[in-house]
């Protein structure tokens, strides 16, 4: 076993030095990890850490912790007894929110003492158990091989597991020979939790199938090479569908991709997007057809919100949905003058005159430099910054009839967040630009009469 583990060890180039965290429950699964941990790398200083997550009775938290102190013990190892709070953690079932729990306070424990590396004592067994609770969930391609050797759990902190070559009675036969005690989890027996019923049929499957202890790790094997394959095309095609301008994906390039790839390249902009777990089949199924449907839309995606508008897919964090901040006067009489708004910030210059291709808006977006008649703006009255506003109406340059507001925009390609966030300039109460995007009739600058340069920079969101 020690033979194997190294083997394992070095696969997925662990260290040997340095400190390194054992999650330790007590059993025997995760003693045969420190144990052997221990052996790859004698000069390592390891730490077991027992995550009481205060939901079994207090006589089998004791027995579980007693027997993490004897296996670190007999590892040389520090102890550590930590405490999840699952009522804090997200999940859909008791066991998500406990493994949540659980991987928050390792993470935090690895990063005070220093180390990288989190080792879980995972082993064949328990990759068989997650294939077929996955089948039975409907996890789909991601969740069956979603117990890897390495995942990361942090920026700088990573979950390994080189254990799962090893079968439960291996880890079992060598605390016994070894004389160290381990605990039994109690609640294992209690077959209304999934994944102990699921124990129970993978236990009885070997019984009949004897060759299933090795072909469904190895099918899970061959499935993450093509996981792997298909998250590269999906990576290739969501950046060939990024907006040049940094506003999301141009919907049209994501319509026509095989719908494996076009959720698999959803999920992944949402992952981009600072998204975590929570973005249902249900939620990406109802975004695909959408997309497919041309139709646009807010759509939730787990703990982030998606956009279809203006032909763009955005994703954005639900705790940064536009608001609608409060008017605010500029005064252009002396300039240059520099104002800076919760939509953004305004420069406003004077220059002495304007090309022509100058006064026609270029490509779609709220960075554009526009150029203004100050003789217009003077005469107006005081110059005011606000958002749009329901019925606001106003005549294009280039244009003599005044349009909708709300349709000049959406008809510009702005995505709806967008057009919320819009910045329109007034003068005496009428709409002189939108700053970024167009001037307006009679503010356009035009030939041979004074200038004002308006450079918008908008603000984040």
């Amino acid at each position: 076993m020690a033979a194997a583990y190294e083997r394992a060890w070095l696969a997925l180039g662990l260290p040997r030095d340095g400190c390194i965290v054992v999650a330790c429950s007590g059993g025997a699964d995760s003693g045969a990890a420190l144990l052997l941990t221990r052996r790859v790398a004698p000069g390592a200083r390891l730490i077991a850490c027992y995550v009481n997550h205060g939901l079994r009775p207090r006589t089998s938290i004791q027995r579980d912790i007693a027997a993490v102190r004897a296996q670190a013990a007999a590892a040389h190892a520090a102890v550590r007894i930590l405490r999840a709070d699952v009522r804090r953690a997200v999940g859909d079932s008791p066991e998500e929110r406990a493994r949540t729990a659980r991987y928050r306070v390792l993470a935090q424990a690895a990063r005070r003492a220093g180390a990288a590396t989190i080792v879980t004592g995972h082993q064949r067994d328990d990759l068989a158990e997650t294939v077929v609770l996955s089948l039975v969930r409907g996890s789909g391609l991601d969740g069956i091989v979603g117990l890897g050797g390495r995942r990361s759990l942090e920026d700088d902190v990573q979950i390994v597991r080189p254990l799962l070559w090893a079968a439960k009675v291996q880890c079992r036969a060598l605390l016994s020979a070894l004389r160290v005690p381990w605990s039994e989890d109690e609640t294992n027996a209690d077959l209304r939790v999934p994944r102990n019923a699921v124990r129970r049929l993978v236990s009885e499957l070997y019984e009949r199938l004897p060759q299933a202890a090795s072909g469904i790790p190895r099918s899970a094997a061959l499935l993450a090479a093509e996981k792997e394959f298909l998250d590269a095309l999906a990576a290739r095609a969501l950046d060939r569908a990024a907006d040049p301008q940094g506003r999301g994906y141009i919907v049209a390039r994501l319509r026509g991709l095989p719908s494996a790839l076009l959720r698999r390249a959803l999920r992944r902009a949402v992952m981009l997007a600072g998204g975590s777990r929570g973005f249902s089949f249900a939620q990406c199924t109802a975004i695909e057809r959408a997309l497919r449907e041309r139709r646009g839309g807010t759509f939730q995606a787990g703990d982030r919100v998606l956009s279809l508008s203006g032909g763009r897919l955005i994703v954005r964090s639900l705790r940064t949905l536009p608001s609608a901040p409060a008017a605010v006067e500029v005064d252009a009489a002396k300039l240059p003058v520099r104002i800076v708004t919760p939509l953004g910030t305004l420069s406003l210059r004077a220059v002495r005159a304007v090309a022509r291709h100058d006064r026609h808006p270029g490509p779609v977006g709220l960075g554009r430099t526009l150029f203004l008649d100050r003789e217009a703006l003077a005469s107006a009255g005081h110059l005011t910054i606000r958002p749009p506003q329901p019925g606001d109406r106003c005549i294009p340059s280039g244009r003599r009839r005044p349009v909708s507001l709300a349709r000049f925009l959406a008809k510009s390609g702005l995505a709806r967040h967008e057009r919320e966030r819009a910045a329109v300039l007034c003068a005496g109460g009428r709409i002189a630009a939108v700053l970024g995007l167009r001037a307006m009739e009679p503010f356009a600058a035009h030939p041979r009469r004074r200038v004002l340069e308006a450079g918008w920079r908008q603000a984040d969101t």
